[in-house]
């Protein structure tokens, strides 16, 4: 299979949008592009330089296929042919890189192709949400409108991971339910217009080649804004091309960042620069730093909250002469409104019947996430649910108590067996004790009644004291009163 006529049919597009169309680019990656527009505008480029005619491409060229991170996959990102084939539960997965143009091109999907696979994988029940990997300064202005509202219009969370998402980038990206910045050195912003061409008058004029501009008689203002910007004039080309172009991009960006931007920075946010990193979060541009899985994370958990409460109330709601009523889902989305729904507006009292009604509408609508209740029903619910609480509460109580109350009882066994083991010992120790007193006396009886060359009476019968001798009669008394310093005082009257 040969890829020559395609790849050309896609450089063709390419010379085309670069001649002739409008861009919103970041400045720096104007400078790098030059070259090779510069190139295209000489004729220098060709098709050929880009590959050999008839002969197989190396590289394959972009095709539209679907890109989704299946659930628990551990594979990451996976192709499928068709969105059947894709798992349920799954998050369709786009990059947009490099120069967005609104055609194919020999390195990325254009724009318009992108748009459409977002499209399809929105319609398809296999998608849960999107995650759109930006890595772009920006691109066409042809066909981005379109594609920008194609993001901000998706009926299922759309998350952006931004690692340069500026200009014309930032225009599509903004429209996403969230932003999530792809580390300290991402570049986002470059949020405004401007034009520049080179006048090669005078280098042709060298060259012995002049121009002759003729306009139809009643073209008078044909081009006449460039003619005047090449004589320095810049007034016009600002009033006629630049200043409304610019006005639709920041009022889409201020719809899209609709009370996240800050306020006391929109004016400079608005004015062209860009931002790095996480003054990204700061100044509301972004909604917070992150990996590409965690944008992956962060749509799943909008997928979820949104199968779970059906979306966000409802902005506003008005009737028109064809009676399509619409009201926002997910701070961004838009559902019709059946005249079940369009009674409920504005009213302070919702019957069960009613709100019944409805419900049969949000189900026709495939809203199974959500349903309307009547105030007395969700009265009742929050009753019930105190109720819930309130036991809940008991039982985690009680269970704290039974706990506590175990391990009180534990103790006091515990320390009873800890009791009971100290008398045991202490039995013991006495009963060793008592039988080594025995033992000592029954030693000293045996002493005692040993034959020897001079008794020693060490032990007196029951009726003698152990020191009493023989022929001593004195008492105690007696022989205090025989000391001397005792008889000194018999005579002292004051001792009298």
């Amino acid at each position: 299979m040969h890829h020559f006529l395609p790849e050309l049919m896609r450089v063709n597009a390419l010379l085309f949008a670069v001649l002739n169309g409008y861009f919103l680019l970041e400045a720096s990656a104007i400078q790098n592009y030059l070259p090779l527009a510069e190139q295209m505008r000489e004729g220098k480029f060709r098709a050929a330089d880009w590959m050999a005619a008839g002969v197989e491409l190396e590289v394959a060229p972009p095709t539209k296929s679907f890109l989704a991170i299946t659930p628990f996959a551990e594979s990451g990102v996976l192709s499928y042919e068709g969105l059947d084939e894709v798992p349920a539960g799954s998050i369709a997965v786009y990059t947009i890189e490099g120069v967005m143009m609104e055609a194919d091109t020999c390195w990325s999907l254009g724009t318009a192709s992108l748009g459409q696979l977002i499209r399809e994988a929105d319609a398809h029940e296999n998608i849960i949400a999107h995650v759109g990997r930006f890595n772009t300064p920006g691109g066409s202005t042809m066909g981005l409108e379109s594609f920008a509202g194609i993001i901000a219009g998706t009926q299922k969370p759309f998350v952006s991971h931004a690692t340069q998402m500026c200009s014309a980038g930032y225009w599509a990206g903004s429209g996403a339910n969230a932003i999530v910045v792809n580390g300290r050195t991402a570049m986002i912003g470059s949020i405004g217009t401007m034009v520049s061409f080179r006048d090669y008058s005078k280098a042709n004029a060298r060259l012995g080649i002049e121009d002759h501009v003729i306009n139809a008689t009643a073209s008078t203002n044909k081009n006449a804004a460039f003619s005047e910007a090449q004589k320095g004039n810049y007034k016009p080309i600002r009033a006629q091309l630049l200043d409304p172009l610019n006005e639709v991009f920041l009022s889409t960006v201020r719809e899209n960042r609709a009370g996240k931007l800050d306020a006391q920075q929109e004016k400079e946010l608005l004015s062209g620069m860009v931002y790095i990193g996480e003054a990204n979060v700061s100044n509301g541009l972004a909604d917070q730093m992150g990996s590409f899985e965690d944008a992956v994370a962060l749509a799943q958990q909008l997928a979820e909250e949104a199968a779970t409460s059906g979306g966000s109330a409802a902005k506003n709601a008005t009737t028109s002469s064809n009676s399509t009523n619409t009201m926002s889902l997910f701070n961004k989305k838009t559902l019709t409104l059946g005249a079940a729904m369009v009674a409920l507006v504005a009213k302070q009292t919702v019957s069960a019947e009613e709100a019944a009604a409805a419900n049969t509408e949000l189900e026709a609508a495939n809203i199974t996430g959500a349903k309307l209740i009547t105030e007395a029903a969700f009265t009742d619910l929050e009753a019930k649910g105190a109720r819930v609480d309130a036991a809940e509460k008991e039982a985690t109580d009680a269970k704290a108590a039974t706990k506590t109350a175990t391990d009180e009882l534990a103790t006091v066994r515990q320390e009873a067996s800890d009791s009971k083991a100290s008398n045991e010992q202490l039995t013991k120790d006495l009963e060793a004790a008592t039988k080594r007193a025995e033992d000592a006396e029954a030693e000293a009886t045996r002493l005692g009644n040993l034959s020897g060359a001079t008794p020693t009476f060490a032990r007196k019968s029951a009726e003698k004291n152990d020191v009493e001798e023989e022929g001593d009669t004195k008492s105690t008394a007696q022989i205090l009163a025989d000391l001397p310093h005792n008889k000194a005082l018999d005579n002292n009257p004051l001792f009298n």
